[in-house]
């Protein structure tokens, strides 16, 4: 049984009594559903007054479902009582207190009336809010603006595409009401895929010997350091890698073709279970794999399918969430490359494959759970064989047509980040000035930053989201140890599109205010300040008080014109910039944890206000992720 209806179930039995009394004696029912709806107003409140301090104290969001759905129970049955001693209030304030009886829930047939009346004006207007929260509203970026760019039409269409999704995707305060699009997700899937009739392998338990590079004990600890299940509280699974809601959007697929000690096949990755599901009876070749004639993935040990299963996010977070999907699974990935580095793997990200047949394959409907991201990995010390994430294969792709999907703007917006296979006109860059650099008198240098000598898997291991931070300030040499590691010391694994901010809220020795990164230089550029941002943060962050309470808030953007001039098309640039992202965003939080301090990834903020927050232009570039930095309260 639902939750909704386990919720309501008081109300509906309230209901049913009430209409057995109505017929058994109808004198003396509406006292008697006045008194008992009296007492089930005062339980509901106490419920949701409990699951209310509870949430808060915990930060479970799961928890925060049953929060306000027996706040919605409340509502009806204050309606309700509101309605059936509306006679006693009116006469109060109509004639005077001397005049209400002791027993004024017996009215009249007029004051029975006016109730009814009252609540079913209550209901109305709770009706006309919850459609007004449905409408959809779509705001498409000029046909000649982008015309005017002078990309090839099917880029266009592509690019158009991502546009139109990210401006309905976005919050404001303004357009809290009117840009809400009603999706239909249908039954709440599962929390984790399984396959019951598949031949199983358990995994060795995470701790135990990691094993040498790319057999099968190394497999099990990559695996479990990207997806698997570190703690349970409160019945919820967390796992390695942090996800919106704790709803853990991510699957993961395996093909094997020479682990030592796992048998060559396509397997699927249980992660509640810790344990492979095998699929095939042999590993899918390269042309199932989407990765063309000209193999990326040739001398591939092993190569990860991560997908997402759309709904599980989407039932909350509706149609933002191909936006926090993608950031989900850049955390992941991040954990997975740290984690197949430290068994002694070599990993590589692939930029470019056909998800149509990877997803065939894999027996997917693309439109339930997409293909978003394929990892080769390697034996130690052995080269990709193309140069770099961003080289497509030797085959060209194209990005298919959306207009079938455009009914529902995460199908749509998907449809226009895949790739087909096909012969296109070569994309370019999107037609946007480069940001003028700032002078370098403007610069505030950080202090070089030693290597950082440290179990990368424990870290992995001991790693949750902070909410609670010390309100002593942060030492500048460790915001300098955390921006460095976000950087990589290296080059960008999938897209160069995304700009790292800084707002510093208590930094010893440096200034309150708003200040962007530059990696290359290892500096910070004052953009807003000396000044107090902590309120603007918070505000813009949905007033989450972790954001306000931070020493630091790292903010990030996409730049347009780069993810634009993405060598696979601008609609493929935006996923791979939403992936690097959270590639991004998990540095953070190992960063931290390396170091001792905490660390809390938000994805819900308002667009416009952030933008504001650090004087970004939304023409150039667009805010995606916030970060909150602190020292650990005690």
């Amino acid at each position: 049984m639902s939750k909704l209806l386990w919720i309501a179930l008081p109300l509906l039995v309230l209901a049913a009594l009430a209409a057995w009394r109505v017929r058994r004696r109808p004198l003396a029912w509406r006292h008697a559903l006045n008194v008992w709806s009296s007492l089930l107003l005062l339980a509901y409140l106490a419920t949701t007054a409990a699951l209310g301090i509870f949430w808060v104290a915990n930060q479970q969001l799961p928890v925060f479902d049953w929060h306000y759905l027996f706040g919605y129970m409340t509502l009806a049955l204050l309606a309700l009582h509101l309605s059936l001693n509306f006679g006693v209030v009116w006469r109060f304030l109509t004639r005077g207190s001397s005049t209400v009886s002791a027993r004024g829930s017996t009215g009249s047939t007029r004051r029975l009336a006016l109730g009814a009346f009252g609540a079913l004006g209550a209901l109305a207007a709770l009706g006309v809010a919850f459609g007004l929260g449905q409408r959809q509203a779509r705001r498409e970026p000029g046909a000649a603006a982008l015309a005017a760019l002078g990309m090839p039409q099917r880029a266009l269409a592509g690019l158009a595409s991502v546009e139109r999704y990210h401006a309905l995707s976005g919050h404001s305060r303004a357009g809290l009401l009117s840009r809400a699009p009603t999706l239909d997700w249908g039954a709440a899937p599962a929390s984790f895929k399984h396959y019951p009739r598949a031949e199983r392998i358990a995994l060795a338990p995470p701790g135990t010997a990691l094993g040498r590079p790319m057999d099968l004990a190394a497999l099990s600890a990559t695996l479990w350091h990207t997806a698997g299940v570190t703690a349970t509280r409160a019945g919820l699974r967390l796992r390695a890698s942090p996800s919106s809601g704790a709803l853990f959007a991510t699957e993961l697929y395996v093909v094997a073709n020479s682990v030592a000690g796992l048998a060559p096949a396509l397997w699927h990755y249980d992660a509640r279970a810790h344990a492979l599901e095998r699929l095939t009876p042999g590993p899918p070749d390269d042309m199932a794999l989407g990765a063309g004639t000209a193999s990326v993935l040739q001398g591939a040990v092993a190569t990860i399918v991560a997908t997402a299963v759309f709904a599980r996010t989407g039932h909350k977070y509706g149609v933002r969430s191909y936006r926090y999907v993608l950031a989900d699974l850049g955390h992941a990935l991040e954990n997975l490359r740290q984690a197949a580095l430290a068994v002694g793997a070599s990993v590589h990200f692939v930029a470019a494959f056909d998800e149509a047949r990877i997803a065939a394959t894999l027996g997917l409907d693309e439109r339930e759970e997409g293909v978003l991201a394929l990892v080769a990995l390697r034996p130690p010390g052995q080269p990709a064989p193309v140069a770099s994430a961003g080289d497509l294969p030797a085959v060209l792709w194209h990005v298919p047509s959306v207009e079938a999907s455009a009914s529902n703007p995460l199908d749509a917006v998907h449809a226009a980040t895949s790739l087909r296979a096909g012969v296109p006109a070569p994309p370019r860059a999107i037609g946007l000035a480069a940001q003028a650099a700032a002078p370098a008198a403007a610069w505030i240098a950080l202090a070089p930053v030693a290597a950082n000598a440290v179990d990368v898997l424990a870290v992995i291991r001991a790693r949750r989201s902070v909410r609670r931070f010390a309100s002593t300030a942060l030492p500048l040499d460790s915001l300098a140890g955390v921006l460095a590691g976000m950087a990589a010391q290296g080059e960008p694994l999938l897209s160069a599109a995304v700009r790292v901010y800084v707002v510093a809220n208590a930094v010893s020795g440096l200034p309150s205010g708003a200040y962007r990164y530059d990696a290359a230089r290892h500096v910070l550029t004052p953009l807003r300040g000396p000044a107090d941002l902590r309120g603007a943060a918070q505000a813009a962050a949905f007033d989450q008080e972790v954001i306000g309470a931070a020493a630091v808030v790292f903010v990030l953007s996409l730049d347009r014109a780069a993810f634009a001039a993405d060598p696979a098309g601008p609609a493929r640039g935006y996923r791979h910039a939403f992936l690097e992202a959270g590639l991004v965003g998990e540095r953070v939080y190992l960063e931290a944890g390396a170091r001792g301090l905490g660390a809390c990834a938000v994805g819900a903020f308002h667009d416009d206000e952030a933008a504001a927050l650090l004087a970004i232009d939304p023409a150039r570039e667009w805010v995606v992720h916030f970060a909150a930095l602190g020292t650990l309260a005690h």
